[in-house]
């Protein structure tokens, strides 16, 4: 688990929403740490990715293997907001999952709703994490209503703080 208090003090640097979408990301891995979910080479691990699916290198090729996609979670960063000095950061999330169901029953939409609801109980429960962000209500999801057979898809869409910034103590006493 990184350390991302120290990491920022190190670095002198702020609680970036770069270093936040680290953090939520790295979350997601310990969560889903060890559980199996069905994909299109039999039951394996969770991936997660910042922003997007990484770009394939072949044409198809991975599509039964254990290579293929799903199931994944996608942490995508999406938009931010700096009120004033006296408040947090916030940085707004989508977390996007898919499942993986080949059979004629379509029930993959269940380890999407598996995996949404592991990570509602764990932000319901204890919304702070990487040692500077939190998670703040209300959380919104929805499944996907087009079929994209034999794939399934859910949102969850966050909004977490980053510590609040404030100005330079040298420049407030010149002022």
């Amino acid at each position: 688990m990184t350390d991302y208090r120290n990491m920022v003090e190190m670095a002198d640097i702020g609680r970036t929403p770069a270093l936040c979408h680290d953090a939520l990301t790295e979350l997601m891995e310990e969560l889903f740490d060890g559980m199996l979910f069905a994909s299109p080479a039999g039951e394996r691990a969770v991936k997660v990715y910042q922003q997007d699916l990484p770009i394939p290198t072949d044409n198809d090729v991975d599509a039964d293997t254990d290579n293929a996609p799903p199931p994944f979670i996608i942490v995508r960063l999406d938009a931010g907001e700096v009120k004033d000095d006296d408040n947090p950061q916030t940085i707004d999330f989508n977390l996007i999952l898919c499942g993986y169901d080949a059979g004629k029953k379509r029930t993959g939409w269940r380890d999407v709703a598996n995996m949404r609801e592991r990570i509602i109980q764990r932000f319901c429960t204890r919304p702070y994490f990487g040692g500077a962000f939190t998670v703040i209500k209300p959380f919104q999801w929805a499944f996907q209503q087009d079929d994209s057979y034999p794939y399934f898809y859910g949102v969850i869409t966050v909004t977490c703080t980053a510590p609040a910034m404030t100005q330079d103590s040298l420049v407030e006493e010149l002022l």
